[in-house]
């Protein structure tokens, strides 16, 4: 098997936002098509049926990815997949994407092998381990996200799980929880800041595209739950800000995720510092007293 793995996926209209870029789940979308691929193609086909027909399943346990540049209609983005990493159940990918000559974007990728009867995970088969063992080096694995603390105003925003949410395996398909993620932020900064991104976007022309979003999935969500997202500012800096997401369900944190955007200029894509009363209203919800700065 090559160490290396090459897709490419043409930028369209309906993957870019009102920023005039791509839309950052649509990344993921990308990514999990990428890997579907390599599968099929490289590894052991067919993806789609052949596990399935064998009960097993191949779920997101972690992902994270960093946005170097932004990406717009008629782009054509290359994903490259390689095996970083080897567990006892699980295959962790590096992901590199690039357009036009330049990187675009690189993270990393954590699946697992696991039982659809059971949930629970199960030992890759030695003719697959087989296949992937000489193209993993045994890069440092992803680091965990850590719980945030105590908060004494977190934003709230309520899902419930839909038919249109979940995959066949009958769970949440993970780049519905980023774009959960995006609709939490959109209504904090509308209901807990003050500031709608219709009223930014549109009027003031600014943005506050995502930098790097980390996202790890800690017990899997079905269709029928209400999955509660719990925000808290977790660092404020000049033009950027990191927030901690927690999921919920039924008090149960099913995923976390480290989220960082950053205000920038719509009309030159450049960063520009965030508003002090803007600042004063983020500040109220962080992490804890003498974190933001």
């Amino acid at each position: 098997m090559s160490s290396f793995f090459r897709a490419v996926h043409p930028i369209r209209f309906h993957h870019c936002d009102p920023g005039g870029i791509v839309y950052f789940p649509h990344f993921f979308d990308f990514i999990n098509a990428t890997v579907e691929d390599w599968y099929d193609q490289a590894v052991d086909t067919p993806f789609e049926t052949e596990l399935l027909n064998k009960r097993l399943g191949l779920p997101v346990v972690a992902t994270q990815c960093e946005f170097l540049r932004p990406s717009k209609i008629g782009d054509r983005l290359e994903i490259e997949l390689a095996v970083a990493r080897l567990g006892r159940s699980t295959i962790d990918l590096r992901v590199r994407g690039s357009a036009r000559g330049e990187e675009r974007l690189r993270g990393r990728h954590l699946i697992a092998m696991i039982s659809l009867e059971n949930q629970r995970s199960v030992p890759l088969p030695d003719a697959l381990r087989a296949k992937m063992a000489p193209c993993a080096p045994g890069e440092p694995p992803l680091p965990r996200i850590v719980e945030a603390g105590a908060v004494a105003k977190p934003f709230r925003s309520r899902f419930l799980l839909r038919f249109s949410h979940c995959d066949p395996a009958g769970i949440l398909y993970f780049t519905h929880t980023f774009d959960m993620i995006n609709a939490t932020v959109e209504d904090w900064f509308s209901q807990g800041l003050g500031r709608p991104f219709d009223e930014l976007h549109m009027r003031e022309r600014l943005g506050f595209p995502i930098v790097d979003t980390r996202c790890e999935f800690l017990k899997p969500s079905r269709i029928g739950e209400t999955l509660t997202l719990e925000l808290s500012v977790a660092r404020l800096g000049r033009a950027s800000l990191a927030l901690s997401i927690a999921g919920i369900v039924a008090g149960e944190v099913r995923m976390r995720a480290r989220h960082v955007t950053a205000l920038v200029s719509l009309q030159t894509l450049r960063s520009c510092p965030i508003p002090p009363d803007l600042r004063t209203r983020m500040a109220e919800y962080a992490v804890a007293a003498g974190e933001a700065a």
